[in-house]
Parts: structure tokens; C-alpha cells; sequence
């Protein structure tokens, strides 16, 4: 496996738990790694394919990945709307 997707992998892992352990959300985190997996990887072919070079790691596009994982997050904790207490 090459060393970028599993920089990627722990990136997509990493934000959405560690945006769950400070706010409590997403609660459905298995959707959330989900979602951010996917946009990980497309935030690497972006960033490859427009040359983007800030924030890089090795061939990883760190910085797009982490963004692209907060943004995966955001969208599954909207998506599951508010706490029913």
C-alpha cells in the first residue's frame, strides 16, 4: 500500500473522531469515516491534478485531506440533525 493512502486513511480516521470526542458530533461516526474516506481521496486527486503544494507530505495532500475530512464531519452531523432528548 503506499505510504500516501495510508497517511490518507489516518487523516480520514483522525478528524471526524477527533471532531466527535470535542463536540459530540457526528454521532454516527461510521458514516462520517465513510464520507470522509471518499473525500479524502478526492481532495488528493484534486490537489494532484491542480498542483496545489501547500500542506503536502510526501505525495499525501495532508492539508486538502484534513480539510476535506472536517468538511465530511460537518456535513453528517447537520445531516443528522439536532439531539433528541
Amino acid at each position: 500500500m503506499p505510504p500516501a493512502v495510508v497517511v490518507l486513511g489516518l487523516v480520514a480516521l483522525g478528524v471526524p473522531a477527533g471532531i466527535r470526542a470535542l463536540f459530540g458530533r457526528p454521532r454516527s461516526l461510521g458514516r462520517a469515516w465513510l464520507f470522509a474516506v471518499a473525500l479524502a481521496l478526492a481532495a488528493q486527486a484534486i490537489g494532484e491534478l491542480a498542483g496545489f503544494s501547500l500542506g503536502v507530505l510526501g505525495d499525501a495532500q495532508l492539508m486538502l485531506a484534513a480539510v476535506a475530512a472536517g468538511i465530511a464531519a460537518a456535513i453528517v452531523a447537520i445531516a443528522e440533525g439536532p439531539t433528541k432528548g
